[in-house]
């Protein structure tokens, strides 16, 4: 089964690449060249994510192809990539917050709501799910795994812009859920059955899960207060 899976990962990184740019093409892509209205945050949180997908397809296919040691050369430039990552998230936290504020007329609460669905928690969940693959490196498995997390991560938004722009809510509703918890569901239930580790699968599950429940979290008390000293203090 790993074989297979680490023969087959980079396809799936490849149609998560696909889905990302089909999503982001209306609200973004489709502005080229000027790219009226957005400022050079967008730009830099876009590069970085695209990077991110391309340094994952690549990693993907040089196993495949037994290039391992380029493959180790590529994994330790993560080391810069990712932190700018991390970054560029928290930029597009803080752009979305003062557009929610000043373009969309926003009040603060909603604002302050807005941000519990803003890369502000993707700091968090790309943070562990790559610092994690990063410790296990020598690990295969628990290494695939929590990288292949990581283009899950990557994926949400895009996936979410392109299945609500073409489905009923309810279908992209559906479909949102599917590949972002039952597809992990099942790969866990998977692993367990083979007799691999729950622990990497296990650990996106309650992230997901975390996700959703930040979803529905933006005006209650304990969040207003966090998003509020995040707001005063770091943007």
């Amino acid at each position: 089964m790993e074989n297979k899976l680490q023969n087959s990962v980079g396809f799936f990184f490849i149609a998560i690449l696909i889905i990302t740019l089909l999503g982001f093409y209306p609200s973004y892509f489709s502005h080229f060249p000027k790219f009226e209205g957005f400022s050079w945050a967008f730009h830099f949180h876009g590069v970085l994510a695209l990077l991110w997908l391309c340094m994952l397809i690549t990693q993907a296919f040089l196993i495949r192809a037994k290039k391992y040691e380029i493959h180790k050369v590529i994994g330790k430039l993560s080391y810069f990539v990712m932190p700018l990552l991390l970054f560029s998230f928290f930029l597009m936290a803080k752009a979305t917050y003062t557009k929610n504020i000043s373009v969309r007329q926003l009040s603060e609460i909603d604002a302050l709501a807005g941000l519990s669905r803003s890369g502000l928690r993707d700091i968090l969940y790309m943070g562990i799910l790559y610092g994690l693959a990063i410790f296990y490196k020598s690990k295969t498995s628990w290494h695939l795994r929590f990288f292949t997390c990581t283009g899950l991560i990557v994926l949400g938004p895009g996936l979410g812009r392109f299945a609500f722009a073409n489905f009923r809510p309810e279908v992209a509703g559906a479909t949102m859920g599917i590949m972002m918890l039952l597809v992990p569901i099942i790969w866990l239930v998977i692993d367990i059955i083979k007799k691999k580790s729950p622990i990497p699968l296990l650990i996106f599950v309650i992230i997901t899960i975390s996700a959703i429940y930040l979803d529905g979290a933006g005006h209650s008390e304990w969040w207003q207060n966090f998003a509020k000293w995040i707001v005063i203090n770091l943007f």
